[in-house]
């Protein structure tokens, strides 16, 4: 079976076409440029042209381009936008407007000297080609990106974490994070947009999973020994958990990098130590501008380890079990879908 994986963060997009049964370090690979960074790109040509846009498509992440709509407007340029991808800069369309962006119904006709822009986080149609002319194929499709959750009159931060203890408390296993395409929660609209984006031209099944949960289960590969606790240090979240072999999640917590990063080395390995404990509470990562925490119950554990793209922020051992720490979260992908599907066995994931 092989298996298309796309883990699309905030700084890049990480493919990995995994084959079942071949040397993973065989497998077809790219590291790319985030959607909404390559988008922002188009974005701030645009600015340096002169030319007035027109946003159209799905939602998707904001990040980088968010902040080059911004200074296109702030530059005396207009920005037109349908609904579905005006809701990539805010779940309130009040906020939307408040920027600067002119909200246009979907049989609006942009005028000829207008660059039209299409919104969304899997170019499917690039990956196609390019796969196509290697001579590659897939059977289905494992995606991971971040969804905030709409959350129009609510902080997402508060509503993100919400969503997710409602996941744990319902269950409380990484793996009921990986959902079909019909599986979607309604209030996770970027999932949704991506797999609605696929199906249009797509007709493989289509599984999807937040890049938190994926590098965590991706992190899970190389621990030695349960509980554990597993951490990505991602380039917008940091995610820590307290895990069991199975899945089963005993505590997490989700904060920003950046604040992290203020807290220097040893600040983190005194959260962290505070975390194991059961000493950090959802309101006190709230209130130091992070998501929230999570706590069933506190377990020593036997084994940390650590990933993403700032590991150097801890000096905890770094979980790379396919000698590249870029596919950790294609990898932990793999490693859900197997699961549930029933085929627990490492060998599968790794060789």
């Amino acid at each position: 079976m092989n298996l298309f994986t796309l883990d699309i963060g905030s700084g890049t997009q990480d493919f990995l076409l995994y084959k079942q049964g071949e040397n993973i370090r065989n497998c077809t690979k790219m590291i790319l440029p985030s959607p909404p960074k390559r988008l922002a790109g188009v974005v701030k040509e645009s600015t340096h042209k002169r030319e007035d846009i027109f946003l159209t498509g799905y939602t998707m992440g904001g990040g980088a381009i968010t902040s080059a709509v911004s200074d296109h407007i702030k530059s005396g340029l207009r920005v037109y936008s349908e609904e579905r991808a005006a809701l990539t800069f805010a779940d309130n369309l009040d906020k939307v407007t408040g920027m600067g962006i002119e909200l246009v119904p979907a049989d609006f006709t942009p005028p000829q000297d207008i660059r039209k822009i299409t919104l969304r986080d899997l170019d499917i149609e690039f990956f196609s080609r390019t796969l196509n002319e290697l001579g590659e194929w897939y059977d289905l499709m494992l995606i991971a990106a971040q969804d905030h959750g709409y959350s129009p009159h609510e902080s997402n931060r508060i509503f993100r974490f919400r969503m997710f203890e409602n996941i744990l408390k319902k269950d409380g296993y990484i793996q009921s994070f990986l959902f079909g395409s019909n599986e979607v929660p309604n209030e996770f609209n970027r999932m949704k947009s991506i797999i609605e984006s696929v199906k249009e031209s797509e007709e493989k099944e289509v599984f999807i999973m937040d890049t938190v949960f994926a590098a965590l289960m991706g992190c899970m590969l190389d621990v030695k020994e349960f509980p554990a606790l597993i951490v990505n240090f991602g380039n917008s979240h940091t995610v820590g958990a307290v895990v069991e072999e199975d899945g089963f999640i005993h505590s997490l917590f989700e904060h920003h990098t950046g604040v992290m990063k203020k807290k220097g080395k040893e600040g983190i390995k005194n959260f962290i130590q505070q975390f194991l404990e059961g000493k950090i509470s959802n309101e006190d990562v709230f209130n130091d501008y992070g998501h929230g925490a999570y706590l069933k119950d506190i377990v020593d554990v036997k084994d940390s380890v650590i990933t993403g793209p700032n590991l150097h922020l801890s000096d905890m051992r770094v979980a790379n079990p396919s000698g590249d720490v870029m596919v950790v979260g294609n990898l932990g992908l793999v490693k859900a879908y197997m699961e549930i599907k029933g085929e627990k066995e490492r060998r599968f994931i790794v060789d």
